[in-house]
């Protein structure tokens, strides 16, 4: 190799490294960039998790919820925070929506398939020592043993921090936790039937693995409600929801044996006879003046026709029921 081929050599072997080293940098960025991505990705995904409850809930659910005051005097009102009301628990069919009292209790509502509200219930501040677990499960009547079984409620015991189901047959299932401890859990199929026949418990446990919550849900849970014509003594309340103060009329059935007359006891020997259908049915429209006297409860009494007693029902405002409600321990 002479002067001049040497001299090529040595410039094409270091424009060669040069140009290594330049696709080895190209690489090096390639890659930091592809794994800077990565990490975004990640940290996207880490962010959809941390997000995965919380979005509001819709207006329908918001209503319902806000529903809980209607027809209530203000000093009976709960006044959830409806506009601030949010999902706390989600499963592939249903939804926990849950909206704050300003006591520190909550109002929650499960919304199974196509939206569909399954009625509200609250839990006061004043009633959560007491509940330190609660549980909501609804259910249609007549439905088959296979259909979905969803559960929800919420660990009301600050330190509970896990959650299971206890079936009959002795096998468990984890629940997972939502947003403030809340829950909601679709019951697995091979476990239906079994809920449905034999209930279930569920038990929530502190970090050390102690329980501090604990509720059995009994075999009845779903049971058909008892056709009123089976009681001894049903009523019901006719009233206007922009008042539940007031009651205008009454209706219901006698079942017990022997009843041949039904009256209406307003306490201080007042008394109104009610009159009693063939059947044992009956419907009552309350006088003007006396539509707002079941803040406190009356008495309905069926008798014998000798003037026994067979059978008697307490009649009261629905105002009266909540506020008894509410103000349980």
């Amino acid at each position: 190799m002479n002067a001049t081929d040497a001299l090529r050599h040595d410039l094409l072997a270091a424009y060669g490294g040069l140009l290594a080293r330049r696709r080895r940098r190209l690489r090096l960025a390639r890659t930091a960039a592809i794994a800077c991505a990565a990490g975004l990705v990640l940290t996207g995904a880490g962010l959809g998790a941390a997000a995965l409850f919380g979005w509001p809930a819709p207006p329908h659910v918001k209503d319902e919820l806000a529903a809980v005051d209607r027809g209530l005097p203000s000093d009976l009102r709960l006044n959830p925070d409806v506009e601030h009301a949010r999902a706390v628990g989600s499963t592939g069919n249903a939804t926990l929506y849950a909206a704050s009292l300003r006591d520190g209790g909550s109002c929650t509502e499960i919304v199974t398939a196509g939206e569909r509200g399954r009625g509200a219930r609250c839990t006061t501040g004043a009633e959560l020592a007491s509940r330190p677990l609660e549980v909501t499960l609804p259910f249609d009547d007549g439905a088959a043993a296979d259909a979905p079984v969803v559960l929800g409620g919420r660990i009301n015991a600050e330190a509970g921090t896990s959650l299971e189901i206890l079936y009959a047959d002795g096998s468990s299932d984890p629940v997972p936790l939502g947003d403030e401890r809340y829950f909601l859990f679709d019951v697995p199929a091979a476990q239906r039937a079994s809920v449905r026949a034999a209930g279930f418990e569920l038990v929530a446990r502190d970090g050390d693995g102690s329980v501090v919550g604990r509720e059995t849900v009994p075999a009845d849970w779903d049971d058909p409600a008892v056709p009123d014509e089976q009681a001894p003594l049903y009523v019901s309340t006719r009233s206007d929801e922009s008042d539940f103060t007031k009651v205008y009329g009454l209706e219901g059935h006698v079942g017990a044996a022997g009843a041949a007359t039904l009256e209406l006891d307003y306490g201080q020997g007042t008394r109104v006879a009610i009159p009693l259908q063939p059947d044992g049915s009956y419907e009552y429209t309350l006088p003007a003046e006396r539509v707002v006297d079941f803040m406190q409860p009356r008495t309905l009494v069926a008798r014998a026709a000798d003037g026994r007693v067979v059978a008697t029902a307490t009649v009261a405002a629905v105002a009266y029921w909540r506020a008894r409600e509410r103000a349980a321990p």
